[in-house]
Protein backbone atom coordinates (compact mmCIF):
# COMPACT_ATOMS: atom_id res chain seq x y z
CA UNK A 1 0.00 0.00 0.00
CA UNK A 2 0.73 3.35 -0.38
CA UNK A 3 -0.06 5.84 1.60
CA UNK A 4 -1.32 9.33 -0.01
CA UNK A 5 -2.76 11.64 3.02
CA UNK A 6 -5.09 11.87 5.55
CA UNK A 7 -8.84 12.58 6.34
CA UNK A 8 -8.73 16.04 7.79
CA UNK A 9 -13.14 16.34 7.76
CA UNK A 10 -16.27 14.21 7.59
CA UNK A 11 -19.06 15.83 6.26
CA UNK A 12 -22.82 14.37 6.59
CA UNK A 13 -25.88 15.73 4.93
CA UNK A 14 -28.58 14.10 6.93
CA UNK A 15 -31.34 15.85 4.54
CA UNK A 16 -30.30 15.97 0.59
CA UNK A 17 -29.28 19.57 -0.08
CA UNK A 18 -29.53 21.27 3.22
CA UNK A 19 -26.33 22.18 5.51
CA UNK A 20 -25.15 19.21 7.23
CA UNK A 21 -23.16 18.54 10.13
CA UNK A 22 -19.16 17.96 10.56
CA UNK A 23 -18.28 14.88 12.39
CA UNK A 24 -15.34 13.48 13.75
CA UNK A 25 -16.16 9.90 13.04
CA UNK A 26 -18.66 7.77 11.04
CA UNK A 27 -19.81 4.86 10.56
CA UNK A 28 -19.20 3.08 6.38
CA UNK A 29 -22.06 1.24 5.58
CA UNK A 30 -22.46 -0.02 1.58
CA UNK A 31 -24.59 2.99 0.89
CA UNK A 32 -21.52 5.45 2.06
CA UNK A 33 -21.43 7.39 5.31
CA UNK A 34 -24.77 6.38 7.65
CA UNK A 35 -27.61 8.48 7.42
CA UNK A 36 -25.78 10.53 4.63
CA UNK A 37 -28.78 11.92 2.39
CA UNK A 38 -31.69 9.84 4.34
CA UNK A 39 -33.98 12.22 4.14
CA UNK A 40 -34.79 13.96 0.83
CA UNK A 41 -37.58 16.68 -1.01
CA UNK A 42 -39.05 15.76 -4.54
CA UNK A 43 -39.37 18.63 -6.48
CA UNK A 44 -43.00 17.57 -8.15
CA UNK A 45 -42.76 20.86 -10.52
CA UNK A 46 -39.92 19.22 -11.97
CA UNK A 47 -41.37 15.85 -12.96
CA UNK A 48 -40.29 14.19 -9.36
CA UNK A 49 -37.09 15.61 -8.95
CA UNK A 50 -34.78 15.78 -6.16
CA UNK A 51 -35.53 19.29 -4.85
CA UNK A 52 -31.70 20.59 -4.91
CA UNK A 53 -30.12 24.03 -4.04
CA UNK A 54 -28.33 24.97 -7.72
CA UNK A 55 -32.37 25.69 -8.09
CA UNK A 56 -33.33 26.90 -4.48
CA UNK A 57 -30.11 28.01 -2.96
CA UNK A 58 -32.75 29.21 0.31
CA UNK A 59 -32.42 25.43 1.40
CA UNK A 60 -28.64 25.35 2.47
CA UNK A 61 -30.31 28.05 5.31
CA UNK A 62 -31.42 24.89 6.78
CA UNK A 63 -28.85 22.86 9.09
CA UNK A 64 -29.87 19.07 9.23
CA UNK A 65 -28.09 16.97 11.67
CA UNK A 66 -28.81 13.46 13.21
CA UNK A 67 -29.66 12.65 16.68
CA UNK A 68 -28.63 9.49 18.41
CA UNK A 69 -26.66 6.32 17.30
CA UNK A 70 -27.21 4.00 14.32
CA UNK A 71 -30.00 1.41 13.73
CA UNK A 72 -30.68 -1.19 11.84
CA UNK A 73 -34.33 -0.70 10.55
CA UNK A 74 -34.17 2.83 10.45
CA UNK A 75 -31.94 6.19 10.75
CA UNK A 76 -31.94 8.35 13.82
CA UNK A 77 -34.45 10.87 14.10
CA UNK A 78 -32.99 14.02 12.02
CA UNK A 79 -33.52 17.55 13.36
CA UNK A 80 -33.42 20.50 11.43
CA UNK A 81 -32.95 24.00 12.00
CA UNK A 82 -34.60 26.82 9.66
CA UNK A 83 -33.77 29.72 8.48
CA UNK A 84 -35.72 31.68 11.03
CA UNK A 85 -34.32 29.22 13.69
CA UNK A 86 -37.06 27.49 14.56
CA UNK A 87 -36.53 23.65 15.07
CA UNK A 88 -37.93 20.94 13.92
CA UNK A 89 -38.02 16.85 13.41
CA UNK A 90 -39.49 15.33 10.10
CA UNK A 91 -43.06 16.73 10.55
CA UNK A 92 -45.32 18.62 9.14
CA UNK A 93 -44.25 21.71 9.91
CA UNK A 94 -40.97 21.40 8.19
CA UNK A 95 -42.63 20.28 5.40
CA UNK A 96 -44.65 23.36 4.90
CA UNK A 97 -41.88 25.64 5.90
CA UNK A 98 -39.80 24.06 3.03
CA UNK A 99 -42.46 24.21 0.88
CA UNK A 100 -42.40 28.36 1.36
CA UNK A 101 -39.29 28.91 0.46
CA UNK A 102 -39.43 26.66 -2.44
CA UNK A 103 -42.34 27.95 -3.61
CA UNK A 104 -43.51 24.84 -5.11
CA UNK A 105 -45.44 21.35 -4.60
CA UNK A 106 -42.34 18.79 -2.77
CA UNK A 107 -42.89 15.36 -0.88
CA UNK A 108 -40.61 14.40 1.39
CA UNK A 109 -39.06 11.16 1.57
CA UNK A 110 -37.36 9.08 4.25
CA UNK A 111 -34.90 6.20 3.32
CA UNK A 112 -34.21 2.99 5.63
CA UNK A 113 -30.67 1.88 5.70
CA UNK A 114 -31.69 -1.37 3.73
CA UNK A 115 -32.08 1.16 0.98
CA UNK A 116 -29.15 3.86 1.71
CA UNK A 117 -29.43 7.41 1.45
CA UNK A 118 -30.22 9.17 -2.46
CA UNK A 119 -26.63 9.72 -3.21
CA UNK A 120 -26.16 11.75 -6.58
CA UNK A 121 -24.08 9.92 -8.61
CA UNK A 122 -22.10 7.47 -5.99
CA UNK A 123 -21.35 6.63 -2.37
CA UNK A 124 -19.03 8.67 -1.17
CA UNK A 125 -17.53 12.42 -2.67
CA UNK A 126 -13.59 12.89 -1.91
CA UNK A 127 -11.88 16.17 -2.18
CA UNK A 128 -8.41 17.09 -1.52
CA UNK A 129 -6.71 20.41 0.29
CA UNK A 130 -4.66 20.66 -2.90
CA UNK A 131 -7.49 21.35 -5.12
CA UNK A 132 -9.20 23.96 -2.42
CA UNK A 133 -6.05 25.78 -2.27
CA UNK A 134 -5.39 25.82 -6.18
CA UNK A 135 -9.45 27.21 -6.92
CA UNK A 136 -8.89 29.45 -4.25
CA UNK A 137 -5.48 30.97 -5.36
CA UNK A 138 -7.25 31.25 -9.38
CA UNK A 139 -9.96 33.19 -7.88
CA UNK A 140 -8.09 35.26 -5.50
CA UNK A 141 -9.15 34.24 -2.09
CA UNK A 142 -7.21 32.64 0.48
CA UNK A 143 -9.35 29.81 0.90
CA UNK A 144 -12.42 28.48 -0.02
CA UNK A 145 -14.88 26.65 2.16
CA UNK A 146 -14.99 22.75 1.31
CA UNK A 147 -18.57 22.72 2.39
CA UNK A 148 -19.38 24.19 -1.20
CA UNK A 149 -18.56 21.30 -2.56
CA UNK A 150 -20.52 18.85 -0.85
CA UNK A 151 -17.98 16.56 -0.27
CA UNK A 152 -17.94 13.75 2.70
CA UNK A 153 -14.47 13.46 3.10
CA UNK A 154 -11.82 15.97 2.99
CA UNK A 155 -8.07 14.95 2.18
CA UNK A 156 -4.90 16.36 2.83
CA UNK A 157 -2.37 15.38 0.22
CA UNK A 158 0.93 14.63 1.60
CA UNK A 159 2.30 15.48 -2.24
CA UNK A 160 0.81 19.06 -2.60
CA UNK A 161 -0.11 18.14 -6.04
CA UNK A 162 -3.95 19.95 -7.43
CA UNK A 163 -6.05 17.29 -8.90
CA UNK A 164 -3.60 14.20 -7.88
CA UNK A 165 -7.15 12.45 -7.14
CA UNK A 166 -7.36 12.06 -11.10
CA UNK A 167 -4.79 9.65 -10.88
CA UNK A 168 -7.26 7.54 -8.23
CA UNK A 169 -9.94 6.61 -10.56
CA UNK A 170 -9.68 3.14 -11.40
CA UNK A 171 -8.08 2.45 -8.38
CA UNK A 172 -8.92 1.27 -4.75
CA UNK A 173 -8.11 3.36 -1.40
CA UNK A 174 -8.12 2.17 2.18
CA UNK A 175 -9.09 4.27 5.32
CA UNK A 176 -9.12 2.59 8.49
CA UNK A 177 -11.13 -0.74 7.72
CA UNK A 178 -12.65 1.03 4.56
CA UNK A 179 -11.81 0.35 1.07
CA UNK A 180 -13.56 2.31 -1.74
CA UNK A 181 -13.11 1.80 -5.59
CA UNK A 182 -13.15 5.61 -7.16
CA UNK A 183 -14.64 5.51 -10.15
CA UNK A 184 -15.19 9.27 -11.70
CA UNK A 185 -14.85 12.99 -11.34
CA UNK A 186 -17.81 14.95 -9.93
CA UNK A 187 -19.08 17.14 -12.57
CA UNK A 188 -19.79 20.70 -11.15
CA UNK A 189 -22.89 22.94 -11.40
CA UNK A 190 -24.03 26.34 -9.96
CA UNK A 191 -24.12 24.70 -6.48
CA UNK A 192 -20.89 25.62 -6.25
CA UNK A 193 -21.16 28.82 -6.29
CA UNK A 194 -23.59 29.56 -3.30
CA UNK A 195 -21.33 30.45 -0.07
CA UNK A 196 -22.79 28.28 2.63
CA UNK A 197 -23.00 30.65 5.77
CA UNK A 198 -24.54 33.83 3.52
CA UNK A 199 -25.89 31.87 0.36
CA UNK A 200 -24.51 34.60 -1.74
CA UNK A 201 -23.79 33.95 -4.98
CA UNK A 202 -19.95 33.79 -6.44
CA UNK A 203 -20.04 32.56 -10.40
CA UNK A 204 -16.69 32.61 -9.99
CA UNK A 205 -16.32 29.60 -8.65
CA UNK A 206 -17.83 27.41 -11.11
CA UNK A 207 -15.90 29.42 -14.13
CA UNK A 208 -12.99 28.64 -12.26
CA UNK A 209 -13.36 24.90 -12.31
CA UNK A 210 -14.39 24.93 -15.68
CA UNK A 211 -11.45 26.77 -16.44
CA UNK A 212 -9.01 25.02 -14.60
CA UNK A 213 -9.94 21.55 -14.26
CA UNK A 214 -12.69 20.96 -17.08
CA UNK A 215 -15.61 21.19 -14.82
CA UNK A 216 -14.96 18.19 -12.35
CA UNK A 217 -14.04 19.23 -8.89
CA UNK A 218 -13.53 16.10 -6.86
CA UNK A 219 -14.06 11.81 -6.87
CA UNK A 220 -17.00 9.96 -6.59
CA UNK A 221 -16.22 6.04 -5.06
CA UNK A 222 -18.56 3.49 -3.71
CA UNK A 223 -18.11 1.32 -0.91
CA UNK A 224 -16.09 -2.03 -1.05
CA UNK A 225 -15.79 -3.16 2.52
CA UNK A 226 -17.52 -0.68 5.14
CA UNK A 227 -16.13 0.09 8.27
CA UNK A 228 -15.10 3.59 10.38
CA UNK A 229 -13.52 6.67 9.19
CA UNK A 230 -12.14 8.90 11.73
CA UNK A 231 -10.39 12.48 10.95
CA UNK A 232 -6.88 11.62 11.08
CA UNK A 233 -6.99 8.39 9.42
CA UNK A 234 -4.15 7.53 7.03
CA UNK A 235 -5.51 7.45 3.35
CA UNK A 236 -3.70 3.98 1.49
CA UNK A 237 -3.66 3.83 -2.91
CA UNK A 238 -4.65 -0.11 -1.86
Amino acid sequence: MKRVGAVTNIFRHPVKAMKGEQLQTSLVDRFGLYGDRGYAFLDESRNGKYLSADIIPGLLGYSARLLGESGEEAYPEVRIQTPNGAEYGWEEALFADVARTANRQITPLMSTPQEGGKNWEDHILLVTDASLREIARLIGWESIDPRRFRANLVVALDEDRPFAEDEWIGKHLQINDVVLQVNKHCERCHYVNIDPDTLQMNPAVLKTCVKRHDNHFGVYASVVRPGQVTEGDVVFYV
